[in-house]
């Protein structure tokens, strides 16, 4: 991680969100070769990715041309989620972004905006923004 500090934002939520749900946070080398071009990065990476993910596993993958949808629309689809006992999982990419192969695969393309982050910020965002779901979801005072 590049930035101490976003680390130390993602370590909050992850405390926080502990109280909710059991998050496992994986994060994938990127492969390093120079003789790849940024298509064969994303696409071995999407397929990385994909090995990681169980076939029944509801995937987000955040990307720019996802769907926009406010907090309370975001939580209550992980309530509804939840209801059934789906797991779920979400994909942030790297430098390159996300092959068409991991987009096929994702049940929802989710923006966190239609700015481009590092993946660093984009997963404190991310955290932030699950945290916010459960505290709408039990009905606590976090979300305004």
């Amino acid at each position: 991680m590049r930035f101490a500090a976003y680390r130390s934002a993602a370590d909050e939520y992850l405390k926080r969100l502990r109280h909710y749900l059991t998050l496992r946070e994986l994060e994938l080398k990127t492969p390093a070769s120079p003789h790849l071009t940024p298509d064969q990065i994303r696409e071995q990476e999407s397929r990385q990715l994909m090995q990681a993910v169980l076939p029944a596993t509801h995937l987000f993958v955040l990307d720019e041309r996802g769907k926009h949808i406010d907090s309370m629309a975001f939580a209550a689809l992980l309530g509804d989620l939840s209801s059934r006992s789906q797991d779920f999982a979400f994909v942030i990419g790297g430098a390159y972004g996300h092959h068409d192969i991991l987009r096929s695969r994702a049940n929802t393309l989710l923006a966190l905006s239609q700015m481009t982050f590092p993946h660093e910020l984009a997963r404190v965002l991310l955290y932030e923004q699950i945290y916010r779901a459960m505290t709408i979801l039990k009905n606590e005072p976090y979300h305004k």
